[in-house]
């Protein structure tokens, strides 16, 4: 007895150096150039909400009251604190890096409880090495506190159920209701939560009557399953429940406005989630490493999980049926008029790479019976497994590393080195006001326009001042140079492009198609002339990227030829 006694406590030591080994890794992975890149669109917005500038009530009524879909406030009150410590782009995503290492850490414990401490550290260390959950974990957005949250109050609904004390109850309420606040999809883990206690509610009372079933059927009956929820778990959970939704009271007026909204259940022309095989195949590459073989080293494990839990944990098998498929029959029966991107089912990602972790220990038991015949050690199986899965994540972590974006620093650069007093910053968007002035303090005084060529056709004969029109590579830059050049043959040029093979990964998993806008800078002024345009655009060879040059060159050689 002592023995094993001393066996089980030399394992929980290795599980915790494992899962702190697990954890370095994690926080390696996502530290890796965490401020290199330029803000993309959606962390222009948070920018914007959560600037020191803004006051902590600015912080909380913006996103609810000036966005298109109205936003919880949770994590733009997080980052706004945060920037206090200092105004930059790692500290504005050092809140994500940190709520995605935590949601490793919690996907282990959830692991360990579901099922034991080695899937809890296999799925911990999927977790840790997925280039998706990477990307959201760099990306200063409310998505890996999501996933967290959620996780969390799966881990206190869990404990609850099987061990029925009011501080589990509480852990799952306050999560609940701080992942409701953080994103409207924290209402679509708590019916998938809904729909797992009505089905224990359900089986309860089907074997209460004697119609169990499993009976007859030669299907195991393990005591988790068959005898553990009691009226009372249910009624606590109703207890819970009601707690949640009143807490959540003063977001129901914004909710409610959202749904009806263009975006929401209302108008609008954008389609919203139709269930097919490419969709489903992409969201599975996503939550894996890439299509053909890297998706099948995911998806075999799962079914092989599937199956073992369906044997003797069919509680668990229940879990991650609600959880990785209702929100899915939401979604699809009442579909928003908004394009559905991978990141916002985030959260149902350690739930499969959990299962995964059960069907690659459950294979590797089988394999330690069949290869214990010649004395192989025990663990060889799961090891090599491991290895085949860290070759396929790690190439997928390399691309998103290398991906290009739209590069707003560039741009910055650019103006910084030409922009002159007086002169004025025109766009479609708002985009440039925020983020132009936080790469260059020179554009901190800048005047910002929202527009088109008007601005400049309009008043053309009464300014001597020149205009940059800056924004996305789209159809409105595109207008805005036919409009300027029909008025004024000479003007400068620069397309920061966006190399379309770098970013293919990402515009074939739906990443944010924003992310990847060529960015225009056109100038225009009075006056101009040829000289003047040869020496800005050889001004502009010392700042720009490769990639961008050649276009320069060829039009130098145009102007040199005139």
């Amino acid at each position: 007895m002592r023995e094993l006694l001393l066996q089980k406590a030399h394992r929980a030591v290795r599980s915790k150096w494992t899962l702190l080994l697990v954890l370095l890794l994690a926080f390696y992975l996502r530290l890796a150039g965490l401020g290199a890149k330029s803000l993309w669109q959606d962390e222009i917005f948070t920018v914007a909400i959560a600037s020191t500038e803004n006051s902590v009530s600015e912080v909380v009524s913006i996103p609810l009251y000036n966005t298109a879909l109205p936003a919880p406030p949770l994590y733009f009150l997080i980052t706004h604190f945060f920037l206090h410590i200092g105004d930059n782009d790692f500290l504005l995503r050092f809140p994500a890096l940190l709520f995605g290492v935590l949601g490793v850490s919690i996907t282990y414990a959830l692991g360990a409880r579901l099922f034991g401490r080695g899937e809890g550290l296999v799925a911990a260390f999927l977790l840790a090495v997925s280039s998706l959950h990477v990307r959201y974990s760099q990306d200063a957005r409310f998505y890996s506190l999501l996933t967290l949250l959620s996780l969390l109050s799966l881990y206190f609904l869990y404990r609850a159920i099987s061990n029925n004390r009011s501080r589990w109850w509480i852990g799952f309420v306050a999560c609940s209701v701080l992942s409701l606040y953080n994103h409207l999809f924290g209402l679509v883990v708590l019916l998938s939560q809904i729909v797992f206690i009505g089905g224990l509610w359900i089986r309860k009372l089907l074997m209460g009557r004697g119609h169990d079933p499993g009976r007859g059927r030669g299907i195991a009956q393990p005591q988790e399953v068959a005898g553990t929820f009691k009226l009372r778990d249910g009624l606590a959970f109703l207890s819970s429940l009601t707690s949640i939704l009143l807490f959540y009271g003063p977001m129901s007026p914004h909710l409610l406005r959202g749904l009806l909204g263009r975006k929401g259940l209302g108008g609008g022309a954008t389609p919203g989630m139709t269930l097919t095989p490419s969709f489903l195949a992409q969201v599975l590459e996503a939550w894996g490493s890439g299509p053909g073989l890297a998706l099948l080293v995911y998806v075999i494990p799962v079914v092989i999980g599937a199956v073992a839990c369906a044997r003797n944990h069919r509680r668990q098998l229940w879990l991650a049926f609600c959880w990785l498929i209702v929100p899915f029959a939401a979604l699809i029966a009442l579909p928003a008029k908004h394009g559905f991107r991978p990141r916002y089912v985030l959260f149902m990602l350690p739930l499969y790479l959990i299962l995964v972790a059960k069907g690659l220990v459950a294979g590797n038991e089988v394999a330690d019976r069949w290869l214990g015949k010649w004395g192989q050690r025990r663990g060889i199986c799961l090891a090599l497994s491991l290895l085949v899965l860290a070759l396929v994540s790690f190439p997928a972590l390399r691309v998103y590393y290398d991906e290009p974006r739209s590069d707003w620093k560039a741009v910055a650069t650019l103006l910084e080195r030409s922009f002159a007093a007086g002169e004025v910053i025109v766009s479609p968007g708002a985009f440039p006001q925020v983020v132009l002035p936080r790469y260059s303090d020179s554009l901190r005084d800048a005047t910002f326009l929202i527009g088109d060529s008007e601005l400049f056709l309009s008043s053309r004969g009464e300014l001597r001042e020149g205009f940059w029109f800056i924004g996305p590579g789209r159809e409105k830059m595109n207008s805005i140079e036919r409009d300027l050049r029909g008025a004024m043959p000479l003007l400068f040029k620069v397309v920061f492009g966006v190399d379309a093979d770098g970013a293919s990964r990402g515009i074939r998993l739906s990443i944010a198609p924003t992310m990847y806008s060529d960015l225009w800078v056109l100038y225009v002024r009075n006056g101009i002339d040829a000289v003047e345009l040869i020496e800005r655009y050889e001004q502009a060879l010392e700042v720009v990227s490769p990639p961008v040059a050649p276009s320069i060159h060829a039009t130098l050689r145009d102007l040199h030829g005139e």
